[in-house]
């Protein structure tokens, strides 16, 4: 088991995909030793020229100067299960975070929307990806879905589509009567998992690490703060997503309020 271990390890960690040979993997050895940037576009490819692999730059180097290469637009989560490490915080603009969204079992509609959702390959508890700079149509086609009332029932299969990335249009995918609850929803579910965040991050300082081995207590150190980083990255990103969601209900509200206060004035006016 300890000998599939490390073979399985090397080849996931140093395993090199080559583009122009369909995605095909290989072991390049030396070139396997190029650190990843998230700033670069460099990449490994085989030439069938010169029947070798090819390292191609996207600016030129410096004598001297470390060469570095891209792993691929991986978020920090991928990077640590894959090569085992975590890029420092807020330098990685691929990052992201997966957020559970949840049907709600006392949902009239629950069974309904859950076999549809089930028709098209998904859950009533389904992980979409949170980044920096926003959140994907499927995750707010899910929200949609589990607040969405009866009355929408019409609605529910093309909201489950949408959220299995199964409709060939999203041009006017939109549910402004639902927008508020499809909102709130998402940002509740941001703040459990901020929760469990926060939870382990305040604990990690206090976790035991008493062994007897020297070596095995510099890498249960090691794995710590790779664990700590990578959850302080991810809770970035959940924190934006928590401002933008809190912005954005806060602007539907206000609309709402001045315009209840405008209604008002008018009726007041010809009574």
């Amino acid at each position: 088991m300890e000998s599939f271990k490390w073979s399985f390890g090397i080849l996931f960690s140093r395993m090199v995909r080559l583009p122009s040979m369909d995605g095909k993997v290989a072991l390049v050895p030396w070139a396997d030793m190029l650190n990843h940037s998230c700033d670069v576009e460099t990449f490994l490819d085989y030439d069938k020229q010169s029947k070798g692999i090819v390292f191609t730059t996207d600016r030129p180097y410096q004598p001297g100067e470390q060469v570095f290469i891209s792993y691929g637009k991986k978020s920090n989560g991928e990077l640590l299960l894959s090569y085992g490490f975590v890029t420092r915080e807020g330098a990685n603009p691929s990052d992201s975070v997966e957020l559970s969204l949840s049907l709600k079992k006392s949902d009239g509609s629950y069974k309904e929307k859950l076999e549809l959702l089930k028709k098209y390959g998904l859950s009533g508890s389904q992980c979409f990806p949170i980044r920096i700079t926003g959140w994907p149509l499927e995750l707010m086609a899910y929200a949609y879905l589990a607040v969405s009332p009866s009355s929408m029932r019409g609605q529910f299969e093309k909201m489950a589509a949408a959220a299995s990335n199964k409709i060939t249009s999203t041009k006017d995918f939109k549910y402004p009567e639902i927008e508020e609850q499809a909102l709130q929803f998402i940002l509740d579910s941001c703040e459990s998992s901020m929760s469990k965040y926060n939870k382990f991050l305040q604990a990690s300082g206090s976790l035991d690490l008493d062994v007897t081995s020297p070596k095995q207590l510099n890498r249960r150190l090691f794995l710590k703060q790779l664990a700590v980083d990578l959850c302080t990255s991810e809770r970035r990103i959940l924190y934006r997503a928590q401002y933008i969601l809190r912005r954005q209900l806060r602007d539907m509200r206000d609309g709402e309020l001045r315009a209840f206060k405008l209604f008002d004035g008018v009726r007041n006016f010809f009574k």
